[in-house]
């Protein structure tokens, strides 16, 4: 199944003006070239054509796919990047008790793109050979690491791929169980109603080696983040 079929087989609910219905999906727009110029890296392209032609979704009622977008006191896309990252390594070190594999801004680290209601990660890996395009996604089971089980499985599914899979036949989840297959329909998840553009935040200039390092303002993950307290913990 390609992009143009994927975004066919979903059922869009249509324009209404009453609030207590789901909205249809609308794009919001989204500066590419400054989300990946502020990431490091190009984006699949697959991702980029559906988040630019329906925007952030909730599809089957239970996976979000995430966008760089923001709202006011509600969501901003670095935020929701930086929580997910630092959960799965978080989790997955206390479960596993060994270092996680390597999370985006590190050098082919792994970078969310979805996550649904039951605490499953969706993410890309960045360091796999080949172009972005050909990343395939990776699933963390925040259900699986509570039991001490290994939380991590790789689909070895692109983006478009692994979704068709949700919608028609499910996709493994850690343990055995599957995730979907999922009812296609799809719209604005409620938390993200009136988003509007991510704004990625500047770059931080050099750390005065004199003062310690602090997190950037308007965005966590405007930069690396230094060790924290509950990383030592861990």
């Amino acid at each position: 199944m390609d992009l143009s079929s994927l975004i066919a087989r979903l059922e869009l609910p249509p324009p209404s003006t009453d609030s207590g219905r789901p909205a249809a999906p609308e794009p919001v727009p989204v500066d590419w070239d400054a989300v990946e110029s502020r990431l490091g890296l190009r984006l699949p392209a697959d991702y980029r054509a559906l988040v630019s032609a329906l925007g952030p979704l909730e599809i089957g009622g239970r996976l979000w796919l995430h966008a760089p977008c923001e709202r006011e006191g509600g969501y901003e896309y670095g935020d929701w990047l930086w929580e997910t990252h630092r959960e799965c390594r978080i989790s997955s070190r206390r479960a596993l008790r060994r270092e996680p594999p390597p999370f985006h801004p590190d050098p082919g680290g792994l970078l969310a793109w979805g996550d649904t209601r039951e605490g499953v990660r969706l993410l890309w890996d960045t360091g796999a050979p080949g172009d972005p395009d050909r990343w395939p996604v990776v699933v963390f089971d925040a259900e699986a690491a509570r039991r001490g089980d290994d939380p991590w499985h790789g689909c070895g599914t692109t983006l478009t791929r692994t979704l068709a899979a949700l919608l028609t036949t499910g996709i493994r989840r850690p343990g055995g169980r599957t995730l979907g297959p999922l009812p296609p329909t799809a719209h604005r998840p409620a938390f993200l109603t009136g988003a509007r553009p991510w704004r990625p935040p500047a770059p931080e200039p050099a750390p005065d080696r004199a003062r310690a390092p602090r997190r950037a303002p308007g965005g966590r993950y405007a930069a690396p983040r230094p060790p924290g307290p509950e990383d030592r913990r861990h």
